[in-house]
């Protein structure tokens, strides 16, 4: 009767090192949580995607309340993003069966993209033609699209895929605005709805 006793207690103990065992391995996972958004034609897609870590960045949906201007958007949103900022990737492939077979791809970090088009002019770009920022969501999305231009610029033959429903152009800088343009339609059309 007493071994018998001891198998239970045994029993009793595997469920609390399995919860241990669990807690331990996710205990040491960075979570993170992903804004992606793809477009194209069937045969040529493109993909924007940022990833945060979901344990330091607020939820997309953190509300901004403040004036529209964009050192006050950054005031208010910047430190979030940069805590929790892993990283952004902007892509196009195409589907060949079931599988998708990258064609263009760049990663390239906020340092750089900070660089190439600093946020507070960016921000307020977008804001002076009627984009408004309502949430975390909002504020990433067109911080990413700064990748998406880099990208662009980095690969003048995508100029020429209209993939963005943009007639195809040589010149960087007729691109450049015909790219926020849409930026600025787009963000009008999502408004209404």
């Amino acid at each position: 009767m007493n071994l018998t006793f001891q198998n239970v207690d045994l029993l009793l103990i595997f469920p609390l090192f399995t919860v241990l065992g669990i807690a331990i391995l996710l205990g040491g996972c960075t979570y993170s949580y992903t804004f992606s958004h793809e477009n194209g034609s069937s045969d040529m897609r493109f993909r924007e995607e940022i990833k945060f870590n979901w344990q330091t960045a607020p939820h997309g949906y953190k509300k901004y309340t403040g004036r529209q201007n964009a050192q006050e958007i950054m005031d208010a949103l910047d430190s979030d993003y940069n805590t929790g900022f892993l990283k952004a990737e902007v892509s196009v492939f195409r589907k060949v069966g079931e599988k998708k077979v990258t064609t263009h791809s760049s990663n390239l970090t906020m340092r750089e993209i900070d660089a190439r088009y600093p946020r507070a002019e960016w921000l307020q770009l977008l804001l002076d033609r009627g984009i408004t920022i309502e949430n975390f969501h909002n504020y990433s999305v067109h911080l990413l699209k700064r990748h998406t231009l880099a990208f662009l610029e980095d690969n003048p033959d995508l100029r020429h895929s209209e993939i963005f429903d943009i007639p195809p152009m040589d010149d960087w800088k007729s691109y450049k605005s015909a790219y926020i343009n849409k930026l600025v339609k787009d963000h009008a059309k999502h408004a209404k709805n």
